[in-house]
Formats: structure tokens, sequence, C-alpha cells
């Protein structure tokens, strides 16, 4: 009786249970930290305070801010009350993912197979009828976490093992491995618009083959191990792969080949919330890949990204964007700030062989309303190389922004020419979204326009484009996906089309 009258003094006002995701959000935690606190809640009360002390730097000082916060305790359930039903493989699937990145969800596979078919065509003239098509069909399944895929990529017939045994894990063949790098061995011809964690379709590969080992760490794993891709390197390397697949690299160094991965979020109570994307090819002929930075202030009114990125013929995976590989290496960076997104600036640069592009702007509003906002922007092109030109550009364009949803489009008036630009991103709900970018270009211009371009393997892309018309879809969802891209140049009769469509139909058992 003393106990739970001293208990009764000190308990708090709510138990973690009486915590909405709202106000867990609204405290500063990840959308990721949330889903976690919520599903640990379905098991019972010591798995939930095990998984609180296992807790490590900004997330245990976030989880103990909110329980300061909002007084909280977790007693004893009484035995007359029935302790919380352990959640079935269904539910555990359907677990709120918040507003992480498409192929970051915490989507936990269920047993059973899967039927997946994709195809693709190119329209494009000078370019081979073998290199125009390509198709594929796979059938495989899921066991116990186990996975496998017997498949045929145009005439081609090939297979996937992905078998993990206490400790160990093996994978084998042309379709999983134990790292989450988009690039790294990649087939040139393929690529998997529905790949997320647990999929059973993630990138397709060249022929490789990796045996680690998996250690635990605060209740994850990471992975170290060995792997030969002869499609990434002639000689077998190292592999290592950090929990939740935030950090991964591989290292050949007969091959004198390496490569990086990085995808992670940092959040500090008084400098907001960052992220990082990155994948890098270190090869001893040069160094390709992207790097992908963004920022928001604590009460999001401040805002910056930047991207970099070096493309090459080397670099493996430039797909789905509808143009032809490129034949000259480019490496551009890009990066712009806002405040509200209203008030801010952007710059350029680019040097792809002897051209050298630079370019700068700022923007500010004109009228700002529930339903939108209208901005003005001031941006300079300049072009320097074979040829010397400045132009200037002025654009009026109306934006409406909430959370992750963005439609935004404008008219930019240059010297006797100028260009319609348009762009929507509207996520329809968790791991569906539908994107479209757009460019129309009138006039004779003297420069290239910058194209905001989405990109599987980041967030989001810049590049440059000389092209009189651009328009580029895509729908994903985690089981059909769709990507369109077309695109004409003016002095060209022969414009670019490029579709891409992919299926997954899964069955339980």
């Amino acid at each position: 009786m003393w106990l739970f009258f001293v208990q009764s003094l000190f308990a708090g006002e709510k138990t973690p249970k009486d915590v909405s995701v709202q106000e867990l959000l609204t405290q500063g935690l990840s959308p990721k930290l949330v889903a976690e606190w919520k599903e640990n809640l379905k098991l019972s009360r010591e798995s939930f305070l095990d998984w609180k002390r296992s807790l490590k730097g900004n997330d245990a000082k976030l989880v103990s801010k909110v329980w300061k916060v909002f007084r909280l305790s977790y007693p004893k359930t009484p035995k007359s009350e029935p302790p919380p039903k352990k959640p079935t493989k269904n539910e555990l699937a359907r677990t709120t993912k918040g507003n992480l990145h498409p192929n970051q969800t915490n989507e936990t596979p269920t047993d059973g197979v899967f039927v997946g078919l994709g195809t693709q065509n190119l329209d494009v003239r000078n370019l081979p009828i073998e290199e125009k098509n390509h198709s594929t069909v796979c059938v495989g399944g899921n066991q116990n976490g186990n996975r496998y895929v017997l498949e045929k990529r145009d005439e081609q017939f090939l297979y996937g093992v992905d078998f993990t045994k206490q400790s160990y894990r093996f994978t084998s063949g042309s379709r999983y491995k134990p790292i989450p790098h988009f690039y790294f061995d990649k087939d040139p011809n393929f690529y998997s618009q529905l790949d997320r964690p647990g999929s059973p379709l993630p990138q397709p590969l060249q022929s490789s083959h990796f045996f680690g080992i998996q250690l635990p760490y605060e209740g994850k794993k990471r992975e170290f191990g060995s792997f030969f891709a002869n499609g990434f390197s002639h000689h077998p390397g190292f592999y290592f792969n950090s929990p939740n697949n935030s950090y991964a690299g591989v290292w050949s160094p007969g091959g004198q080949k390496s490569s990086l991965f990085v995808n992670d979020t940092y959040q500090f109570e008084s400098f907001g919330n960052h992220r990082i994307q990155s994948e890098s090819i270190f090869d001893k002929k040069e160094t390709v890949g992207f790097l992908y930075i963004k920022s928001e202030s604590k009460d999001s009114v401040y805002f910056f990204d930047s991207t970099i990125y070096r493309d090459s013929p080397l670099l493996y995976g430039n797909v789905a964007n509808g143009e032809l590989r490129p034949e000259i290496p480019q490496t551009l960076g890009y990066a712009r700030g806002s405040y509200k997104h209203l008030f801010g600036g952007e710059g350029l640069s680019s040097l792809e062989g002897h051209r050298y592009e630079t370019g700068s702007s700022v923007f500010f509003p004109l009228f700002v309303s529930n339903w939108g906002n209208l901005l003005y922007r001031y941006r300079k092109y300049s072009e320097r190389g074979n040829y010397q030109f400045e132009e200037l550009g002025r654009a009026v364009i109306y934006e409406w922004r909430k959370e992750k949803t963005v439609i935004s489009i404008g008219f930019e008036a240059r010297e006797k020419r100028g260009q319609w630009e348009g762009k929507i991103a509207i996520p329809i709900s968790s791991g569906q979204l539908i994107e479209l970018s757009a460019l129309f270009r009138e006039g004779n211009f003297y420069t290239r326009s910058w194209f905001e371009n989405w990109t599987y393997a980041s967030d989001f892309n810049i590049n440059l484009s000389d092209r009189e018309e651009i328009l580029k879809i895509k729908f994903i969802s985690s089981f059909m996906s769709l990507n369109v891209s077309y695109s004409k140049k003016e002095e060209s009769p022969n414009p670019i089309l490029f579709i891409n469509f992919q299926f997954l139909q899964r069955f339980e058992i």
C-alpha cells in the first residue's frame, strides 16, 4: 500500500501510450523515432523500457525531454488487465513511416512469394534496337528473412539469393547485395523503382557475390565481409554496412577502387534538422558520384540545400532521364537558401570539358496568401569557353508549399525569348508519390536553362539543358511505378521519348 501511495505522488500526468504522434513530433522527435516509439508500445512494458534505455546520443536526449515535459510514467499493468498483444507481421508491416524518404522506410518484409515485370523503351534515332528496348520478368520469394529470385532480363536468365544463418550472411547473383549503394556494380540497362528495405526487387546488378558477418550493436546489426563483383573490379574486396543502412562502403585493394554511401539525418535542439545523402565511386582514373545536403531550422523558417555531382560515362546508373549517357564528364555544384521559401538566393557552377557555366539569382515575394505565393526572380547566366555569353532572366512564379507537397509554375523572360517552367511533387500517401517537372523554351537562347529534376538516388538534383521541351512524369507506389520522359531539341526534328513501367505483385503465405 505504501509503495502504491508513493508511486501515486510522483506519477506523471500521462503514460507513453497517451502521447500523440503530433506531440512527439512537436518535441523534435524524427518520424523514424516516433515510429519506433509507437511500435515498441505494442510490446510489453519491459520491452518498451529496454528500448528506451538502449537509445544513445541525441535520440536519448529527445526521449528524456519528452518524459520530463509530459511528466510521463509507465506503471505496471494490473493483473486484471491482459498484457498487450504482440503485433502480427501484417501489423508491423503497416507501422507508420512518417515522412521518411521512400527508400528509407521501416517496412517489415512479410513471408510470401512475388511476381514482377518491367518494360522500358528509349525512342531515339541512331541507337541500336537492342539498346532501345528492355524487359524483365521475375518470380521469387521471401521466407524468414531469406530472399531468392529467378528472372529473365532480355535474353539472359539470372538468379539472386540472400541467405542469413545465425550471424552469417551470403548473397549471390544479379539482384541482392548487403549494401544500399545505388551505383555499385549496377546493370546499366535496368533499374528498380520499387527498391526499398525488405523489397524483393532492389537494384538489378551484374553478377556479384558477398559473404559477411553481422555483429550486434545497440540492439541492431552492423555488417562486415568480403565480396567479388567483376563489373565493379576484377579483384575481390571488402565491405561494411552500419545499422539502418546509414553508412556503407566497399574497397577493392587490388583494383584500387572503392565506393562510399551515406544517408543520414541529424537533429539538434538549437540548430534544427539536417540531412545528408551521398554516394561516390573512387577510381584511379576519376571519381564520380553526388553529394546532397538539406538543412532546416528548428522553427522551419530558414531552409538551405545544396548538391554537387560529377557525371561521367564511368558512372553506372545514369538511367530513367530520357537522355543519352554523357560523353564528357561534368562537375556541377548548386546551392540555395531561403527564408520561409519567400526570400532567398541560389548559385550554380558547372564545368564540362572546356565549357564553364555559372549563375546566381535572388527571389522575393510580390504577393503572399494561404492559397500560394507569387514570387519574383532575377537570375544571371554566364558561359565561358568556346563561347562567351551572358544573359539576364526575370521570372514571375506561382508557388504553393505544404509539408512535402510542392506546386510551382512560372515564366522567365530573357531578351526576345522566354521559358515556361514547372514542377509538382505530391505524396499521395506513405510510400506513394507523383512527381512532374517540365520546361518549355521559346526563342534562340544563348545559355542553357537550369532544370530541377527529382532522381531516384537523391531527393533533388539540378542539371543544365539546351532542349526546347522537357517533360518528366513519375508515379511510384509499393506495387507499381511509371516513368515517362520526353525531350526535344529545337534544331532536331527527332525527340527522345523514354518510358519505363514496373509492376510487383506479392502473395503472403
